[in-house]
């Protein structure tokens, strides 16, 4: 496969191109794409012949592993396949960080013939030298990788040493406060350290006691709510903030039986076995996974466990029993069968109390369908006490609805000014939200900056080896995080219905989505499809108990049918 690719011989390239994140900086992923495109061109046709370039691309992907991106494993599914020659990159990093997951790579392509040609670095690894220069420059890409991650970890065990807040969100039950210092060099910096608010240690202690009363976050759940408890927010307890309160090692006091209890069970602890003295109460460092999309806390043998200045508020003894329960109930929780059809979960609304009403597995009937209800979320949580709203069969809802879209495409194709009125509704209310939607992309704007000045900043932290800049740094970080915190609460606030109503969708989307719909076609295509096409076109259903109204996503008028057969137990 060395030099030029021979007089009209078919080439079959890849081209793979990865950015990180949707900015402006940087070659962008089309960018990459022309260079790389050019360059076969330019280099490896040179007399000629028919070249086929089969595009690779992974957009707003970091480059640290390859199982996460479906670009590089469609590449990859390709070469083993047989059906590319050659990959070509803009630069070595585009295709991976981790030497490992890069020498696994390059092994695949030689293994099945592959070459391989990085643009940026003019490396080939259809010569010797391209192959060794290739893996001496992906070490030293994970070596800064490493480099940087090490850092910031030496500076958050350095930061660990102290017990200082690093900024954010306090815990329930605490606020910051603010202490400023002079250095031998007289410089001063300023740290910040939680102290207590009793106001709020009191339901601290009152959530951790009644946990272990009721024994299950469930339970927890539905006596907060049918007792009237709301968050710092004023919001409802729902059970992930339960747990993360629950399992927060800031409430316990630092002592000798937690200290063995964290040991036993491979915790980091970075403090001395002295300062576990019976009344500091304990900090957790690198705990929150802020990256993943999934599980938003990582593993607690990750954490790093330090002494904080604030004092404890739950006994050791009862920290450690909650745990426990935590840990034995984690299996018992209830996961919601996936073979249900529910076509329209998350959509259907309590007339009553205005939630959502989620869909219940039921029994199989004669014919061997399954049946479910679609049940009051508030009716449920609150065991009947808040909303006594009656349950509703979902699998009449769900047919009757499809009945009445399909029925209103009869009307749409009979009556054509109809239709027309219908996409003028949806354009008015396009045309209505611009200014909204103005000020939504500049919030977004504002958003997106915040995200890239926490990047630099995070990347300053990591490269800082003075704990007096270290410290500043990490004092604008906590401004810069509020800020987005605060906007990011604005645009959740005064922007929801832009992502969840009539102007989700442009109207000759929403009038192809119903002109579209027949019957056969309707019956041939996934369920997963028929939620989608529903939800383009119905934007919400009302069950107020003996109707079901739909609201569509094109008019402000609605739709109400009774939907017979509904009683108390969804049967």
């Amino acid at each position: 496969m060395k030099g030029n690719l021979k007089k009209n011989m078919s080439a079959s390239i890849g081209i793979y191109a990865r950015k990180s994140k949707f900015t402006g900086k940087g070659k962008s992923v089309q960018n990459q794409i022309k260079i790389c495109t050019e360059y076969a061109r330019n280099h490896l046709m040179k007399d000629g012949g028919e070249i086929n370039i089969e595009i690779y691309k992974d957009e707003g992907i970091s480059g640290k592993d390859i199982v996460s991106r479906p670009g590089i494993l469609k590449l990859i599914s390709d070469i083993e396949q047989g059906k590319i020659q050659i990959v070509i990159c803009y630069r070595l990093d585009r295709i991976s960080r981790n030497v490992k997951d890069f020498s696994g790579l390059v092994t695949k392509m030689s293994a099945y013939s592959v070459g391989f040609i990085s643009v940026n670095e003019a490396f080939d690894t259809r010569t010797p030298m391209g192959r060794a220069m290739m893996y001496i420059a992906s070490v030293f890409a994970q070596l800064e990788r490493e480099t940087i991650t090490e850092r910031i970890t030496d500076n958050m065990y350095a930061l660990a040493k102290t017990g200082c807040w690093l900024g954010g969100r306090t815990p329930l039950g605490f606020g910051s406060t603010r202490i400023e210092e002079t250095d031998s060099a007289g410089r001063k910096t300023s740290r910040y350290f939680l102290e207590e608010k009793e106001n709020e240690t009191d339901i601290v202690k009152f959530l951790y006691y009644k946990y272990l009363e009721l024994g299950s976050l469930t339970k927890l759940e539905t006596y907060l709510l049918n007792n009237n408890y709301h968050t710092r927010d004023g919001k409802l307890y729902g059970r992930y903030t339960l747990k993360s309160i629950l399992s927060n090692p800031v409430y316990c006091v630092a002592g000798e039986i937690i200290y063995k209890y964290l040991v036993s069970n491979g915790y980091s602890i970075y403090a001395e076995q002295g300062l576990f003295d019976g009344t500091r109460g304990l900090m957790a460092y690198n705990k929150n996974n802020c990256k993943a999309k999934g599980q938003r806390v990582k593993n607690p043998q990750d954490w790093i466990i330090a002494t904080g200045i604030h004092k404890g508020i739950i006994p050791q003894e009862t920290w450690i029993k909650v745990q426990s329960k935590l840990k034995n109930n984690s299996g018992k929780s209830y996961r919601y069968p996936k073979t249900i059809g529910a076509l329209l979960s998350g959509i259907v609304r309590c007339g009553g109390c205005g939630s959502f009403m989620r869909p219940k597995g039921g029994r199989t009937d004669a014919s061997g369908e399954k049946r479910y209800y679609y049940q009051c979320e508030c009716k449920e949580k609150s065991k009947g006490n808040l909303c006594q709203m009656p349950n509703i069969p979902g699998n009449i809802l769900d047919k009757m609805a499809v009945v009445e879209i399909l029925n209103l495409r009869q009307k749409l194709l009979e009556d054509y000014s109809y239709l027309q009125k219908e996409i003028e509704k949806i354009k008015y209310n396009i045309k209505s939200s611009t200014q909204e939607k103005q000020k939504k992309d500049i919030i977004l704007k504002q958003i997106k900056d915040y995200s890239s000045q926490e990047t630099m900043l995070l990347d300053a932290l990591g490269k800082s080896s003075s704990e007096a800049v270290t410290m500043l740094i990490l004092k604008k970080l906590d401004e810069v995080t509020a800020a987005k915190s605060r906007l990011q609460q604005q645009y959740n606030k005064e922007f929801a219905d832009l992502t969840n109503g009539t102007r989700k969708y442009p109207c000759h989307l929403y009038a192809e989505s119903i002109i579209t719909l027949n019957q056969e076609a309707w019956e041939l295509i996934s369920p997963a499809r028929q939620k989608d096409i529903l939800k383009m076109v119905i934007k919400e259903i009302v069950w107020d108990g003996k109707n079901a109204i739909i609201h569509l996503c094109a008019e402000n008028t609605s739709q109400d049918f009774p939907a017979t057969g509904a009683d108390k137990d969804g049967a």
